[in-house]
């Protein structure tokens, strides 16, 4: 029942009323939305290549994840920050929906193979086959959330 609430509060608040009634607030909040993930999809493109040796060879894969650790991550404080306003525009959409669980529990996996990928390459562990394995199931679990939030959209 606790998540039932959240999603009632948050479709209550003045700023979900807000972004509900107004379509132009929306579609900005849309657009915010897509270009922060595009920077946070950029930057873990770019580290997966690296680790996967297909990208940035010269460069030592801890470089690279120390030049964009923090690109990634202010992109992520805005996606998740955009999305939570695009919830609460229309929460029943997103609380009903089938396939909103199913894009958390990807984005969560997602996170965290990110998160083991980049703390191991900034250790120094190289392009190792357990690091290339982990970099193309990252890849994997990034393309689904992707994926799933462009079908929320249409479901």
């Amino acid at each position: 029942m606790f998540l039932y609430d959240f999603f009632v509060w948050l479709g209550e608040t003045t700023i979900g009323s807000y972004l509900n009634q107004s379509t132009a607030a929306f579609a900005a909040t849309e657009s915010v939305h897509i270009i922060a993930l595009s920077v946070v999809g950029g930057a873990v493109l770019i580290t997966h290549l690296a680790a996967l040796g297909l990208t940035l060879k010269p460069l030592a894969p801890a470089t690279i994840v120390c030049n964009l650790q923090p690109v990634a991550s202010i992109g992520l404080v805005i996606v998740t920050l955009s999305g939570l306003l695009l919830v609460a525009a229309g929460p029943f959409k997103y609380y009903t929906n089938p396939l909103f669980p199913v894009k958390l529990v990807l984005l969560v996996a997602a996170l965290a193979a990110h998160t083991w990928l980049t703390r191991r390459l900034a250790h120094g562990d190289g392009t190792s086959g357990a690091i290339r394995a982990l970099a193309f199931t990252s890849l994997l679990l990034w393309t689904g959330v992707v994926i799933a939030g462009r079908w929320l959209g249409l479901i």
